[in-house]
């Protein structure tokens, strides 16, 4: 299995409702995402099948136990976009901390990043439009991007306390949290819907 770079948005549980997940199906399409397969349990599933599987057991604030099938677990998600081998999503709830569900995209990190925070310029700037246009979707807390061996991304309510997103290569946060933030070592790039792009000045694109 190759090594995957993550872009991950982040949601509040407290902004559940009926149509989560359609309404985040209508900004993959928007943005170019296609639907092209489920994965593993969901292959032979449509878009509507697995929306409708994955908003089920978002509203039954479902987490897959350590012995329990995979199969009972969200349904993963195939797309094309930009070129890239694979593209796959998939939730998780409860993640990175209770009350909070994520939604992430993988790409084969090689497709991406070369080495020592030097990565590959177009493959940056599709993900960065990409990344724009998810972030109009109102539920959105922050948008942000790792490596595989990355520690995982910063919750808002740390971002708040004075930790720094998760940005290999870029982030997007919220006008007012970018107002608390530290941000001598990033670029900042204002756009649409009240968002900032982090992109840390020690990141390349070639």
């Amino acid at each position: 299995m190759p090594a995957y770079f993550s872009m991950i948005m982040e949601f509040s549980r407290a902004e559940l409702d009926f149509d989560n997940m359609k309404e985040l199906w209508h900004y993959l399409k928007y943005s170019g995402l296609e639907f092209k397969s489920g994965v593993y349990n969901a292959e032979k599933d449509t878009i509507e099948d697995i929306l409708d599987w994955n908003q089920k057991k978002l509203e039954e604030d479902f987490e897959l136990g350590y012995d329990e099938n995979a199969d009972n677990d969200y349904k993963q998600m195939c797309f094309n976009y930009g070129g890239f081998s694979e593209v796959r999503g998939f939730i998780m709830n409860e993640n990175p901390i209770r009350g909070e569900y994520t939604f992430t995209l993988l790409i084969p990190e090689d497709e991406v990043f070369i080495s020592d925070n030097t990565y590959k310029k177009e493959a940056v700037e599709k993900l960065k439009a990409l990344a724009t246009i998810l972030w109009i979707l109102p539920k959105t807390r922050t948008l942000q991007t790792e490596l595989e061996l990355c520690e995982g991304i910063a919750p808002e309510m740390d971002i708040k306390e004075g930790a720094l997103p998760s940005a290999c290569p870029f982030a997007i946060v919220s006008e007012k949290q970018f107002g608390r933030m530290d941000t001598a070592d990033y670029t900042a790039e204002h756009i649409n819907a009240g968002g900032v792009i982090l992109t840390p000045k020690r990141v390349k694109l070639v």
